[in-house]
Protein backbone atom coordinates (compact mmCIF):
# COMPACT_ATOMS: atom_id res chain seq x y z
CA UNK A 1 0.00 0.00 0.00
CA UNK A 2 2.84 2.39 0.81
CA UNK A 3 4.32 1.84 -2.68
CA UNK A 4 0.94 2.45 -4.30
CA UNK A 5 0.48 5.69 -2.38
CA UNK A 6 3.98 6.83 -3.35
CA UNK A 7 3.26 6.08 -7.00
CA UNK A 8 0.03 8.11 -6.86
CA UNK A 9 1.79 11.06 -5.24
CA UNK A 10 4.55 11.00 -7.90
CA UNK A 11 1.98 11.01 -10.73
CA UNK A 12 0.08 13.93 -9.16
CA UNK A 13 3.26 15.96 -8.69
CA UNK A 14 4.25 15.35 -12.33
CA UNK A 15 0.81 16.37 -13.61
CA UNK A 16 0.85 19.54 -11.47
CA UNK A 17 3.44 21.22 -13.72
CA UNK A 18 1.75 20.39 -17.03
CA UNK A 19 0.22 23.09 -19.20
CA UNK A 20 -3.56 23.13 -19.31
CA UNK A 21 -5.60 23.60 -22.46
CA UNK A 22 -7.33 26.94 -22.98
CA UNK A 23 -9.86 27.21 -25.79
CA UNK A 24 -9.43 30.15 -28.15
CA UNK A 25 -11.92 29.90 -31.04
CA UNK A 26 -11.28 31.53 -34.42
CA UNK A 27 -14.12 33.96 -35.18
CA UNK A 28 -13.95 34.96 -38.89
CA UNK A 29 -16.58 37.72 -38.65
CA UNK A 30 -14.83 39.43 -35.75
CA UNK A 31 -11.46 39.17 -37.47
CA UNK A 32 -12.90 40.61 -40.69
CA UNK A 33 -14.22 43.62 -38.81
CA UNK A 34 -10.89 44.03 -37.05
CA UNK A 35 -8.96 43.95 -40.34
CA UNK A 36 -11.32 46.48 -41.90
CA UNK A 37 -10.98 48.80 -38.93
CA UNK A 38 -7.17 48.52 -38.94
CA UNK A 39 -6.93 49.20 -42.67
CA UNK A 40 -9.21 52.23 -42.38
CA UNK A 41 -7.43 53.71 -39.34
CA UNK A 42 -4.02 53.26 -40.94
CA UNK A 43 -5.21 55.18 -44.00
CA UNK A 44 -6.45 58.19 -41.99
CA UNK A 45 -4.45 61.37 -41.63
CA UNK A 46 -3.96 63.65 -38.66
CA UNK A 47 -7.48 65.09 -39.03
CA UNK A 48 -10.66 63.07 -39.13
CA UNK A 49 -11.49 62.05 -42.65
CA UNK A 50 -8.29 63.55 -44.01
CA UNK A 51 -6.09 61.40 -46.23
CA UNK A 52 -2.62 60.75 -44.85
CA UNK A 53 0.24 62.50 -46.63
CA UNK A 54 1.18 60.15 -49.44
CA UNK A 55 4.95 59.93 -49.20
CA UNK A 56 7.13 56.93 -49.77
CA UNK A 57 8.52 57.22 -46.26
CA UNK A 58 4.98 56.99 -44.88
CA UNK A 59 4.26 54.02 -47.14
CA UNK A 60 7.38 52.27 -45.81
CA UNK A 61 6.15 52.86 -42.23
CA UNK A 62 2.74 51.43 -43.10
CA UNK A 63 4.46 48.41 -44.64
CA UNK A 64 6.48 47.83 -41.47
CA UNK A 65 3.44 48.08 -39.21
CA UNK A 66 0.59 46.55 -41.23
CA UNK A 67 2.01 44.29 -43.95
CA UNK A 68 0.19 40.91 -43.96
CA UNK A 69 3.30 39.16 -45.29
CA UNK A 70 5.44 40.55 -42.46
CA UNK A 71 2.77 39.63 -39.91
CA UNK A 72 2.95 35.99 -41.06
CA UNK A 73 6.76 36.01 -40.95
CA UNK A 74 6.74 37.54 -37.45
CA UNK A 75 4.31 34.87 -36.24
CA UNK A 76 6.55 32.09 -37.60
CA UNK A 77 9.59 33.70 -35.98
CA UNK A 78 7.86 33.93 -32.60
CA UNK A 79 7.00 30.22 -32.78
CA UNK A 80 10.64 29.32 -33.43
CA UNK A 81 11.87 31.77 -30.78
CA UNK A 82 9.51 30.42 -28.14
CA UNK A 83 10.83 26.93 -28.82
CA UNK A 84 14.44 28.15 -28.61
CA UNK A 85 13.70 29.77 -25.25
CA UNK A 86 12.77 26.38 -23.73
CA UNK A 87 15.82 24.29 -22.84
CA UNK A 88 15.72 20.64 -23.80
CA UNK A 89 14.84 18.75 -20.60
CA UNK A 90 16.56 15.70 -19.20
CA UNK A 91 14.84 12.37 -19.87
CA UNK A 92 11.96 11.71 -17.49
CA UNK A 93 12.59 9.22 -14.69
CA UNK A 94 10.59 6.02 -14.82
CA UNK A 95 8.59 4.54 -11.97
CA UNK A 96 7.08 1.05 -11.93
CA UNK A 97 5.00 -0.73 -9.28
CA UNK A 98 3.28 -4.08 -9.22
CA UNK A 99 2.44 -7.15 -7.16
CA UNK A 100 4.81 -10.02 -6.44
CA UNK A 101 3.44 -13.53 -5.79
CA UNK A 102 5.21 -16.35 -3.97
CA UNK A 103 4.46 -20.06 -4.31
CA UNK A 104 6.24 -23.36 -3.81
CA UNK A 105 6.99 -25.74 -0.93
CA UNK A 106 9.38 -23.27 0.79
CA UNK A 107 6.78 -20.50 1.13
CA UNK A 108 5.72 -20.10 4.75
CA UNK A 109 2.85 -17.68 4.17
CA UNK A 110 1.00 -17.12 0.91
CA UNK A 111 0.59 -13.39 0.44
CA UNK A 112 1.05 -10.68 -2.20
CA UNK A 113 3.91 -8.20 -1.72
CA UNK A 114 4.19 -4.90 -3.61
CA UNK A 115 7.36 -4.27 -5.62
CA UNK A 116 8.51 -1.05 -7.26
CA UNK A 117 11.42 0.53 -9.10
CA UNK A 118 12.64 4.04 -9.93
CA UNK A 119 14.99 4.56 -12.89
CA UNK A 120 16.88 7.50 -14.41
CA UNK A 121 18.64 8.08 -17.75
CA UNK A 122 21.70 10.34 -17.96
CA UNK A 123 22.89 11.42 -21.46
CA UNK A 124 26.58 10.74 -21.89
CA UNK A 125 26.82 12.91 -25.03
CA UNK A 126 26.05 16.59 -25.66
CA UNK A 127 22.71 15.60 -27.16
CA UNK A 128 20.64 18.01 -25.09
CA UNK A 129 22.96 20.95 -25.76
CA UNK A 130 23.03 20.10 -29.45
CA UNK A 131 19.22 20.09 -29.52
CA UNK A 132 19.21 23.51 -27.87
CA UNK A 133 21.72 24.74 -30.45
CA UNK A 134 19.56 23.40 -33.29
CA UNK A 135 16.47 25.12 -31.88
CA UNK A 136 18.38 28.40 -31.72
CA UNK A 137 19.65 27.95 -35.28
CA UNK A 138 16.09 27.33 -36.49
CA UNK A 139 14.98 30.48 -34.67
CA UNK A 140 17.84 32.36 -36.34
CA UNK A 141 16.68 31.00 -39.71
CA UNK A 142 13.16 32.23 -38.95
CA UNK A 143 14.63 35.61 -38.07
CA UNK A 144 16.49 35.64 -41.39
CA UNK A 145 13.24 34.78 -43.14
CA UNK A 146 11.54 37.73 -41.44
CA UNK A 147 14.29 40.16 -42.43
CA UNK A 148 14.47 38.77 -45.96
CA UNK A 149 10.71 38.98 -46.36
CA UNK A 150 10.82 42.58 -45.15
CA UNK A 151 13.48 43.38 -47.75
CA UNK A 152 11.45 41.66 -50.49
CA UNK A 153 8.25 43.47 -49.52
CA UNK A 154 10.18 46.74 -49.33
CA UNK A 155 11.41 46.28 -52.90
CA UNK A 156 7.88 45.32 -53.99
CA UNK A 157 6.64 48.52 -52.40
CA UNK A 158 9.19 50.54 -54.37
CA UNK A 159 8.01 48.93 -57.60
CA UNK A 160 4.35 49.51 -56.76
CA UNK A 161 5.03 53.12 -55.72
CA UNK A 162 6.83 53.88 -58.99
CA UNK A 163 4.01 52.22 -60.93
CA UNK A 164 1.40 54.27 -59.06
CA UNK A 165 3.19 57.60 -59.60
CA UNK A 166 3.68 56.81 -63.29
CA UNK A 167 0.04 55.76 -63.56
CA UNK A 168 -0.99 59.21 -62.27
CA UNK A 169 1.41 60.79 -64.73
CA UNK A 170 -0.01 58.62 -67.50
CA UNK A 171 -3.49 59.91 -66.68
CA UNK A 172 -2.21 63.48 -66.96
CA UNK A 173 -0.58 62.73 -70.31
CA UNK A 174 -3.77 61.01 -71.48
CA UNK A 175 -5.83 64.07 -70.52
CA UNK A 176 -3.40 66.30 -72.40
CA UNK A 177 -3.61 64.07 -75.47
CA UNK A 178 -7.41 64.09 -75.34
CA UNK A 179 -7.42 67.89 -75.26
CA UNK A 180 -4.97 67.96 -78.17
CA UNK A 181 -7.00 65.42 -80.15
CA UNK A 182 -10.21 67.37 -79.54
CA UNK A 183 -8.56 70.52 -80.79
CA UNK A 184 -7.27 68.68 -83.86
CA UNK A 185 -10.71 67.16 -84.60
CA UNK A 186 -12.41 70.55 -84.23
CA UNK A 187 -9.82 72.11 -86.48
CA UNK A 188 -10.34 69.31 -89.00
CA UNK A 189 -14.08 70.03 -89.12
CA UNK A 190 -13.38 73.64 -89.97
CA UNK A 191 -11.02 72.55 -92.72
CA UNK A 192 -13.69 70.25 -94.16
CA UNK A 193 -16.15 73.13 -94.13
CA UNK A 194 -13.78 75.35 -96.14
CA UNK A 195 -12.82 72.52 -98.45
CA UNK A 196 -9.18 72.18 -97.39
CA UNK A 197 -9.65 68.66 -95.96
CA UNK A 198 -11.72 65.63 -96.82
CA UNK A 199 -14.13 63.57 -94.76
CA UNK A 200 -11.47 60.85 -94.72
CA UNK A 201 -9.01 63.22 -93.05
CA UNK A 202 -11.64 64.17 -90.49
CA UNK A 203 -12.41 60.50 -89.84
CA UNK A 204 -8.76 59.80 -89.08
CA UNK A 205 -8.67 62.71 -86.63
CA UNK A 206 -11.82 61.51 -84.89
CA UNK A 207 -10.30 58.02 -84.73
CA UNK A 208 -7.26 59.52 -82.99
CA UNK A 209 -9.61 61.21 -80.52
CA UNK A 210 -11.38 57.90 -79.80
CA UNK A 211 -8.04 56.20 -79.24
CA UNK A 212 -6.95 58.97 -76.89
CA UNK A 213 -10.15 58.54 -74.88
CA UNK A 214 -9.72 54.77 -74.62
CA UNK A 215 -6.10 55.37 -73.68
CA UNK A 216 -7.30 57.56 -70.83
CA UNK A 217 -9.52 54.69 -69.65
CA UNK A 218 -6.49 52.38 -69.74
CA UNK A 219 -4.60 54.93 -67.66
CA UNK A 220 -7.40 55.03 -65.10
CA UNK A 221 -7.43 51.23 -64.92
CA UNK A 222 -3.67 51.24 -64.37
CA UNK A 223 -4.08 53.86 -61.64
CA UNK A 224 -6.67 51.75 -59.81
CA UNK A 225 -4.52 48.63 -60.06
CA UNK A 226 -1.38 50.43 -58.86
CA UNK A 227 -3.20 51.91 -55.86
CA UNK A 228 -4.62 48.48 -55.05
CA UNK A 229 -1.12 46.97 -55.20
CA UNK A 230 0.19 49.62 -52.80
CA UNK A 231 -2.69 48.95 -50.43
CA UNK A 232 -2.22 45.18 -50.62
CA UNK A 233 1.51 45.36 -49.90
CA UNK A 234 1.13 47.90 -47.09
CA UNK A 235 -1.91 46.29 -45.49
CA UNK A 236 -4.05 49.45 -45.52
CA UNK A 237 -7.00 50.81 -47.45
CA UNK A 238 -6.38 52.29 -50.95
CA UNK A 239 -7.54 55.70 -49.67
CA UNK A 240 -4.11 56.07 -48.03
CA UNK A 241 -2.69 56.63 -51.52
CA UNK A 242 -5.37 58.84 -52.99
CA UNK A 243 -2.86 61.66 -53.57
CA UNK A 244 0.69 60.93 -54.68
CA UNK A 245 3.28 63.67 -55.22
CA UNK A 246 4.34 63.88 -58.84
CA UNK A 247 8.01 64.44 -57.98
CA UNK A 248 8.45 61.56 -55.56
CA UNK A 249 10.58 59.35 -57.83
CA UNK A 250 14.38 59.36 -57.96
CA UNK A 251 16.06 60.84 -61.01
CA UNK A 252 17.11 58.46 -63.75
CA UNK A 253 20.19 60.41 -64.86
CA UNK A 254 22.51 58.68 -62.40
CA UNK A 255 25.35 56.33 -63.28
CA UNK A 256 24.66 52.61 -63.14
CA UNK A 257 26.89 50.88 -60.55
CA UNK A 258 29.76 48.87 -61.99
CA UNK A 259 29.39 45.12 -62.23
CA UNK A 260 32.08 44.58 -59.60
CA UNK A 261 30.20 46.80 -57.14
CA UNK A 262 26.82 45.13 -57.52
CA UNK A 263 28.43 41.69 -57.46
CA UNK A 264 29.96 42.55 -54.10
CA UNK A 265 26.56 43.60 -52.80
CA UNK A 266 24.89 40.47 -54.14
CA UNK A 267 26.34 37.92 -51.72
CA UNK A 268 25.42 39.89 -48.60
CA UNK A 269 21.95 41.00 -49.71
CA UNK A 270 20.37 38.53 -52.10
CA UNK A 271 17.29 37.07 -50.34
CA UNK A 272 17.58 33.50 -51.59
CA UNK A 273 21.27 33.33 -50.72
CA UNK A 274 20.52 34.59 -47.21
CA UNK A 275 17.83 31.92 -46.80
CA UNK A 276 20.20 29.19 -47.97
CA UNK A 277 23.01 30.33 -45.66
CA UNK A 278 20.61 30.11 -42.74
CA UNK A 279 19.42 26.69 -43.98
CA UNK A 280 23.05 25.52 -44.16
CA UNK A 281 23.59 26.53 -40.53
CA UNK A 282 20.47 24.55 -39.58
CA UNK A 283 21.75 21.55 -41.54
CA UNK A 284 25.09 21.78 -39.68
CA UNK A 285 23.27 21.87 -36.35
CA UNK A 286 21.10 18.90 -37.31
CA UNK A 287 24.20 16.90 -38.29
CA UNK A 288 25.90 17.64 -34.97
CA UNK A 289 22.75 16.54 -33.15
CA UNK A 290 22.46 13.25 -35.03
CA UNK A 291 26.13 12.47 -34.46
CA UNK A 292 25.72 13.09 -30.72
CA UNK A 293 22.82 10.62 -30.67
CA UNK A 294 25.23 7.80 -31.52
CA UNK A 295 26.32 7.71 -27.86
CA UNK A 296 23.63 5.97 -25.76
CA UNK A 297 22.27 7.20 -22.45
CA UNK A 298 23.48 5.77 -19.14
CA UNK A 299 20.66 4.32 -17.02
CA UNK A 300 20.51 3.58 -13.32
CA UNK A 301 17.70 2.84 -10.89
CA UNK A 302 16.65 1.48 -7.56
CA UNK A 303 14.19 -1.34 -6.86
CA UNK A 304 12.46 -2.28 -3.65
CA UNK A 305 9.92 -4.81 -2.40
CA UNK A 306 9.14 -7.45 0.21
CA UNK A 307 9.86 -11.16 0.26
CA UNK A 308 6.69 -13.06 -0.44
CA UNK A 309 7.61 -16.00 1.76
CA UNK A 310 9.54 -14.21 4.46
CA UNK A 311 9.22 -11.19 6.72
CA UNK A 312 11.96 -9.05 5.14
CA UNK A 313 12.40 -6.34 2.48
CA UNK A 314 14.83 -6.19 -0.46
CA UNK A 315 16.46 -3.05 -1.95
CA UNK A 316 18.37 -3.23 -5.23
CA UNK A 317 20.45 -0.99 -7.55
CA UNK A 318 20.51 -1.37 -11.36
CA UNK A 319 23.00 0.10 -13.87
CA UNK A 320 22.66 -0.17 -17.64
CA UNK A 321 23.66 1.19 -21.04
CA UNK A 322 22.86 0.21 -24.62
CA UNK A 323 25.80 -1.22 -26.53
CA UNK A 324 25.94 0.57 -29.92
CA UNK A 325 26.94 -2.44 -31.99
CA UNK A 326 24.11 -2.51 -34.51
CA UNK A 327 22.19 0.77 -34.20
CA UNK A 328 24.56 3.75 -34.25
CA UNK A 329 21.97 6.13 -35.72
CA UNK A 330 23.45 5.46 -39.15
CA UNK A 331 20.35 6.36 -41.15
CA UNK A 332 19.76 9.76 -39.54
CA UNK A 333 23.46 10.66 -39.70
CA UNK A 334 23.49 9.77 -43.40
CA UNK A 335 20.34 11.83 -43.94
CA UNK A 336 21.85 14.83 -42.15
CA UNK A 337 25.10 14.55 -44.13
CA UNK A 338 23.18 14.39 -47.41
CA UNK A 339 20.99 17.33 -46.37
CA UNK A 340 24.05 19.48 -45.68
CA UNK A 341 25.50 18.68 -49.09
CA UNK A 342 22.12 19.31 -50.69
CA UNK A 343 21.93 22.82 -49.20
CA UNK A 344 25.52 23.51 -50.28
CA UNK A 345 24.64 22.51 -53.84
CA UNK A 346 21.49 24.63 -53.70
CA UNK A 347 23.54 27.62 -52.58
CA UNK A 348 26.07 27.18 -55.41
CA UNK A 349 23.26 26.86 -57.96
CA UNK A 350 21.38 29.84 -56.55
CA UNK A 351 24.56 31.92 -56.62
CA UNK A 352 25.12 31.04 -60.29
CA UNK A 353 21.50 31.90 -61.13
CA UNK A 354 21.73 35.15 -59.17
CA UNK A 355 24.90 36.22 -60.98
CA UNK A 356 23.32 35.47 -64.36
CA UNK A 357 20.18 37.43 -63.44
CA UNK A 358 22.33 40.31 -62.18
CA UNK A 359 24.32 40.50 -65.41
CA UNK A 360 21.13 40.44 -67.46
CA UNK A 361 19.39 43.08 -65.33
CA UNK A 362 22.36 45.45 -65.43
CA UNK A 363 22.90 45.11 -69.17
CA UNK A 364 19.20 45.68 -69.84
CA UNK A 365 19.13 48.71 -67.55
CA UNK A 366 22.06 50.35 -69.32
CA UNK A 367 20.36 50.03 -72.69
CA UNK A 368 16.96 51.16 -71.42
CA UNK A 369 18.47 54.24 -69.80
CA UNK A 370 20.17 55.06 -73.08
CA UNK A 371 16.90 54.59 -74.92
CA UNK A 372 14.97 56.68 -72.38
CA UNK A 373 17.46 59.51 -72.74
CA UNK A 374 17.26 59.35 -76.54
CA UNK A 375 13.45 59.29 -76.60
CA UNK A 376 13.16 62.09 -74.04
CA UNK A 377 15.76 64.41 -75.52
CA UNK A 378 15.67 63.58 -79.22
CA UNK A 379 12.29 62.10 -80.10
CA UNK A 380 9.98 63.92 -77.68
CA UNK A 381 12.04 67.10 -77.69
CA UNK A 382 12.14 67.21 -81.48
CA UNK A 383 8.42 66.39 -81.76
CA UNK A 384 7.62 69.27 -79.39
CA UNK A 385 9.86 71.64 -81.35
CA UNK A 386 8.26 70.59 -84.62
CA UNK A 387 4.78 71.14 -83.20
CA UNK A 388 5.72 74.63 -81.97
CA UNK A 389 7.18 75.48 -85.40
CA UNK A 390 4.11 74.11 -87.17
CA UNK A 391 1.74 76.18 -85.01
CA UNK A 392 3.80 79.32 -85.61
CA UNK A 393 3.91 78.57 -89.35
CA UNK A 394 0.16 78.09 -89.39
CA UNK A 395 -0.36 81.49 -87.81
CA UNK A 396 2.01 83.02 -90.35
CA UNK A 397 0.33 81.21 -93.22
CA UNK A 398 3.45 79.30 -94.29
CA UNK A 399 2.32 75.81 -93.22
CA UNK A 400 -0.68 73.88 -94.36
CA UNK A 401 -3.25 72.83 -91.79
CA UNK A 402 -2.93 69.13 -92.52
CA UNK A 403 0.81 69.35 -91.83
CA UNK A 404 0.01 70.80 -88.42
CA UNK A 405 -2.39 67.95 -87.69
CA UNK A 406 0.21 65.40 -88.69
CA UNK A 407 2.76 67.12 -86.46
CA UNK A 408 0.32 66.98 -83.56
CA UNK A 409 -0.16 63.26 -84.16
CA UNK A 410 3.62 62.74 -84.08
CA UNK A 411 3.83 64.64 -80.80
CA UNK A 412 1.09 62.48 -79.26
CA UNK A 413 2.89 59.31 -80.30
CA UNK A 414 6.19 60.64 -78.96
CA UNK A 415 4.58 61.51 -75.61
CA UNK A 416 3.19 57.99 -75.28
CA UNK A 417 6.54 56.47 -76.27
CA UNK A 418 8.47 58.64 -73.80
CA UNK A 419 6.23 57.62 -70.91
CA UNK A 420 6.39 53.95 -71.87
CA UNK A 421 10.18 53.92 -72.05
CA UNK A 422 10.43 55.76 -68.71
CA UNK A 423 8.22 53.12 -67.13
CA UNK A 424 10.45 50.41 -68.61
CA UNK A 425 13.63 52.14 -67.38
CA UNK A 426 12.31 52.54 -63.84
CA UNK A 427 11.16 48.93 -63.82
CA UNK A 428 14.65 47.94 -64.99
CA UNK A 429 16.21 49.83 -62.06
CA UNK A 430 13.98 47.89 -59.67
CA UNK A 431 14.83 44.65 -61.51
CA UNK A 432 18.50 45.38 -60.81
CA UNK A 433 17.72 46.16 -57.16
CA UNK A 434 15.83 42.90 -56.80
CA UNK A 435 18.67 41.03 -58.50
CA UNK A 436 21.09 42.53 -55.95
CA UNK A 437 18.65 42.28 -53.04
CA UNK A 438 18.81 45.88 -51.82
CA UNK A 439 17.89 49.42 -52.95
CA UNK A 440 20.32 51.25 -55.20
CA UNK A 441 18.31 54.42 -55.87
CA UNK A 442 16.53 56.22 -53.06
CA UNK A 443 13.33 58.21 -53.13
CA UNK A 444 13.53 61.89 -52.15
CA UNK A 445 11.55 61.40 -48.92
CA UNK A 446 13.05 58.02 -48.04
CA UNK A 447 14.41 57.81 -44.48
CA UNK A 448 17.79 56.01 -44.48
CA UNK A 449 17.58 55.08 -40.78
CA UNK A 450 14.29 53.20 -41.37
CA UNK A 451 15.41 51.09 -44.29
CA UNK A 452 15.26 47.31 -43.79
CA UNK A 453 18.28 45.81 -41.98
CA UNK A 454 20.69 43.41 -43.59
CA UNK A 455 18.88 40.09 -44.15
CA UNK A 456 21.54 37.77 -42.72
CA UNK A 457 23.88 37.77 -39.74
CA UNK A 458 25.98 34.95 -38.39
CA UNK A 459 23.87 32.92 -35.91
CA UNK A 460 24.89 32.02 -32.38
CA UNK A 461 24.96 28.46 -31.10
CA UNK A 462 24.19 29.37 -27.51
CA UNK A 463 22.29 32.07 -25.71
CA UNK A 464 19.14 33.89 -26.67
CA UNK A 465 18.98 35.55 -30.06
CA UNK A 466 19.82 39.24 -29.82
CA UNK A 467 16.77 41.31 -29.03
CA UNK A 468 14.18 38.58 -29.30
CA UNK A 469 10.91 38.79 -31.23
CA UNK A 470 9.99 42.27 -30.02
CA UNK A 471 13.21 43.89 -31.24
CA UNK A 472 12.96 42.19 -34.62
CA UNK A 473 9.37 43.38 -34.85
CA UNK A 474 10.57 46.92 -34.25
CA UNK A 475 13.52 46.69 -36.64
CA UNK A 476 11.66 44.81 -39.38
Amino acid sequence: MRSTRGFSVAVLLAAWGCTTYEKKPLRPDDLLEQVRRTRALAAEGPAAGEAAPATFGKAAELLREHSPALARARAAYRVALDLADVSTPLPNPGIEVGPEFGFGPAVVAHRVEPVGSLSFAIPLSARLARQDDLNRLEAAAAQVELLVRHREEYLRLRRAWAAAVLARRERAVAAELIALSKRSAEFGRKLVEVGEATALDLGLLELDLARAETGELDARIGDVEASADLASISGVAPEAFSALPAESLPALDVPVPAMEEVTGLLVANHPELARLRAAYDVAEGALRLEISKQIPDFRFGVTGGGETGDLKYVLGLTLGIDIPIFDRNQQEVARALARREEVRTQYESALADALAALERARARLVLLLEKASAVRNRVLGRAKSQLDLALKGLEAGGVEALQVLETERSYRNASIEALAVEKAARAAWIDLEEAVGRPLLFFPDEMPERRPPEPYTEPKESGRLDGGADSVTREA
